[in-house]
């Protein structure tokens, strides 16, 4: 598998992580879900296919390449934490916990989080 795909795949984990992370699934996390694979090229059956693999999804991480990709996949997993309209404590862990792991500054997270909240 290339690092562009194991990238992607990584993003979409990391998506399914903060997904999960409350303990429920609501359907405005899933269409975020969507929302954010079709960004990374990804279908919106393959994006559903990832939703039904859930519970048997193992979690491994391949660092995108760049910057930017790295940025954009973090905030692809802050759109999908707030779609709900609120964000979790387990959620915004995982979210902080993958900014680190990718070098992004907790105030650029907390950027994310205020332009995710203003998209509502």
């Amino acid at each position: 598998m290339s690092r562009a795909k194991k990238a992607k795949e990584t993003c979409m984990t990391n998506m399914l992580g903060v997904m999960c992370a409350d303990g429920k699934v609501t359907e405005e996390e899933k269409l975020a879900f969507v929302a954010g694979c079709m960004t990374l090229g990804i279908t919106e059956e393959e994006a559903m296919a990832h939703i039904e693999s859930l519970p048997t999804k193992s979690f491994q991480f391949t660092r995108p390449k760049g910057e930017l990709e790295c940025l954009k996949n973090l905030f692809n997993c802050v759109m999908i934490m707030y779609a709900d309209g609120h964000m979790h404590p387990e959620e915004l862990r995982w979210c902080r916990a993958y900014a680190g792991a990718l070098g992004i500054p907790e105030d650029i997270v907390s950027d994310m989080i205020e332009m995710a909240k203003k998209s509502r």
